[in-house]
Protein backbone atom coordinates (compact mmCIF):
# COMPACT_ATOMS: atom_id res chain seq x y z
CA UNK A 1 0.00 0.00 0.00
CA UNK A 2 1.33 3.37 -1.19
CA UNK A 3 2.00 5.68 1.84
CA UNK A 4 -0.24 9.33 1.73
CA UNK A 5 -0.08 12.18 3.37
CA UNK A 6 -3.83 13.39 3.33
CA UNK A 7 -7.16 12.05 4.54
CA UNK A 8 -9.25 10.23 2.63
CA UNK A 9 -11.65 11.30 0.43
CA UNK A 10 -15.11 12.38 1.46
CA UNK A 11 -17.99 10.22 0.58
CA UNK A 12 -20.49 10.99 -2.29
CA UNK A 13 -18.02 12.08 -4.79
CA UNK A 14 -19.00 11.28 -8.68
CA UNK A 15 -16.73 8.59 -10.27
CA UNK A 16 -15.10 11.50 -12.00
CA UNK A 17 -14.42 13.73 -8.96
CA UNK A 18 -12.56 10.84 -7.04
CA UNK A 19 -10.43 9.92 -10.21
CA UNK A 20 -9.64 13.59 -10.06
CA UNK A 21 -8.82 13.75 -6.59
CA UNK A 22 -6.85 10.71 -6.61
CA UNK A 23 -4.72 12.63 -9.87
CA UNK A 24 -3.78 15.22 -7.22
CA UNK A 25 -3.38 13.24 -4.25
CA UNK A 26 -0.78 10.85 -5.98
CA UNK A 27 0.92 14.01 -7.20
CA UNK A 28 0.83 15.66 -4.14
CA UNK A 29 2.47 12.49 -2.45
CA UNK A 30 4.97 12.49 -4.83
CA UNK A 31 6.11 16.06 -4.51
CA UNK A 32 6.05 15.69 -0.91
CA UNK A 33 8.36 12.23 -0.98
CA UNK A 34 10.65 13.86 -3.39
CA UNK A 35 11.12 16.77 -1.37
CA UNK A 36 11.53 14.49 1.88
CA UNK A 37 14.17 12.22 0.42
CA UNK A 38 16.23 15.86 0.14
CA UNK A 39 15.14 17.73 3.26
CA UNK A 40 12.61 17.67 6.23
CA UNK A 41 8.68 17.22 5.99
CA UNK A 42 6.84 20.05 5.19
CA UNK A 43 5.05 21.84 8.21
CA UNK A 44 1.85 21.40 9.05
CA UNK A 45 0.78 24.16 7.65
CA UNK A 46 2.20 22.91 3.88
CA UNK A 47 0.31 19.95 4.47
CA UNK A 48 -2.89 21.53 5.56
CA UNK A 49 -2.95 23.93 2.27
CA UNK A 50 -1.90 20.39 0.14
CA UNK A 51 -4.48 18.91 1.77
CA UNK A 52 -7.44 21.97 0.72
CA UNK A 53 -5.48 21.37 -2.99
CA UNK A 54 -6.22 17.18 -2.78
CA UNK A 55 -9.28 18.11 -1.71
CA UNK A 56 -9.99 20.22 -5.03
CA UNK A 57 -10.20 23.60 -3.10
CA UNK A 58 -7.16 25.32 -4.43
CA UNK A 59 -4.89 24.85 -7.52
CA UNK A 60 -1.49 24.31 -7.14
CA UNK A 61 -0.81 27.77 -8.35
CA UNK A 62 -3.01 29.21 -5.24
CA UNK A 63 -0.82 26.40 -2.97
CA UNK A 64 2.35 27.73 -3.76
CA UNK A 65 0.96 31.26 -3.80
CA UNK A 66 -0.22 30.89 -0.19
CA UNK A 67 3.10 28.79 0.58
CA UNK A 68 5.56 31.64 -0.64
CA UNK A 69 3.03 34.46 1.36
CA UNK A 70 3.36 32.09 4.75
CA UNK A 71 7.23 31.90 3.92
CA UNK A 72 7.47 35.57 3.74
CA UNK A 73 5.68 36.34 6.70
CA UNK A 74 7.76 33.58 8.75
CA UNK A 75 11.23 34.90 7.63
CA UNK A 76 10.13 38.66 8.25
CA UNK A 77 9.19 38.02 11.42
CA UNK A 78 12.59 36.64 12.24
CA UNK A 79 14.39 39.18 10.65
CA UNK A 80 12.60 42.00 12.64
CA UNK A 81 13.43 39.88 15.42
CA UNK A 82 17.07 40.00 14.48
CA UNK A 83 18.05 36.23 13.93
CA UNK A 84 20.37 35.99 11.57
CA UNK A 85 19.54 34.77 8.21
CA UNK A 86 21.31 31.17 8.99
CA UNK A 87 19.41 30.71 12.15
CA UNK A 88 16.14 31.53 10.32
CA UNK A 89 15.10 28.10 9.42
Amino acid sequence: MNKTFFAPAPAGLTAEQLAARRQREHDSNNAIATMMSNGPAPSPEALALMQRHVDGELTIEQVIELTDEMLRARYAAKAAAGTPPSEAQ
